[in-house]
């Protein structure tokens, strides 16, 4: 594809590179995924205390509150009938105190307008309060079970490695088409044990300044270890562009990654 057709995806990502990454993401995590309370949890207003209670707070340090928030409040009703006092007395602890009122005026909302159901489109998700496009997606996807795209910091760096997209003065650090790339990569199946696995390995072993490359299932096939032409593509203005090309340096984030030797003897020879 070299011109842009209103047909077709604004990011064209190679087909086997796609089928490779999800699968090794799905294998992994259902091999290592961690074990994190919420996952056992999965109602949809049991995912939204937990994206609520986990915004700019370590999974750690919420897993107890969100067990004791859950037994105390398992229903939404039950939070309605709650007050802000006895809320804040157990998530203001945790820091970021907004979240308490987050909460309280999601039950509110929910139990007055949805009679008590947590609403099943993306647009009414990002209406409630606390849910902002990551968290309404977040809900979307593992408490609905539906297919939508999720990007946060974490899977934006496994992905830009990965599809061997530059860091540094590049156009691909936009969040409109770090969505993009994000909605092509996500499977028809499977997009619960996908994004969970996506965020593990962003937490885990992907990380921003020290990438244990040689625990990841993408080894194989990340960009920024292997090195070698980009896997992503988009059309701008009509006119299809691409990543430099990658020899597994600065890519995705601004951490040096380790690539492998015959990235190594790419990179010496060039």
């Amino acid at each position: 594809m070299t011109r842009y057709d209103p047909d077709e995806p604004p990011v064209d990502v190679d087909p086997a590179f796609r089928r490779s990454f999800q699968d090794r993401i799905v294998r992994w995590y259902r091999r290592a995924g961690r074990d994190l309370p919420w996952r056992s949890l999965t109602s949809p207003y049991q995912v939204a205390v937990s994206e609520i209670l986990l915004q700019q707070t370590q999974a750690a340090r919420v897993a107890p509150v969100f067990e004791e928030f859950v037994a105390r409040w398992p229903s939404v009703e039950n939070l309605h009938a709650a007050t802000l006092e006895e809320v804040k007395a157990l998530t203001d602890p945790l820091g970021y105190h907004i979240r308490g009122a987050w909460l309280k005026e999601l039950a509110r909302i929910v139990v007055e307008r949805h009679g008590g159901e947590l609403p099943d489109s993306l647009a009414a998700l990002r209406e409630l309060p606390g849910l902002g496009p990551y968290a309404a997606a977040a809900v979307y996807v593992f408490g609905l079970r539906r297919r939508a795209a999720l990007l946060d910091t974490n899977i934006a760096r496994v992905l830009t490695r990965a599809v061997g997209l530059p860091a540094d003065g590049s156009v691909y650090r936009d969040n409109r088409r770090l969505s993009d790339l994000a909605e092509q990569l996500v499977p028809a199946r499977r997009h619960y044990d996908y994004h969970q696995g996506l965020m593990d390995l962003g937490a885990t072993v992907c990380l921003s300044r020290s990438p244990r490359c040689q625990r990841c299932p993408l080894r194989r096939v990340c960009r920024a270890v292997t090195g070698g032409p980009p896997v992503a593509f988009w059309n701008e203005q009509g006119v299809v562009m691409a990543a430099e090309r990658t020899v597994g340096y600065r890519v995705g984030s601004r951490a040096a990654v380790n690539p492998t030797p015959e990235a190594l003897t790419r990179r010496n020879s060039s």
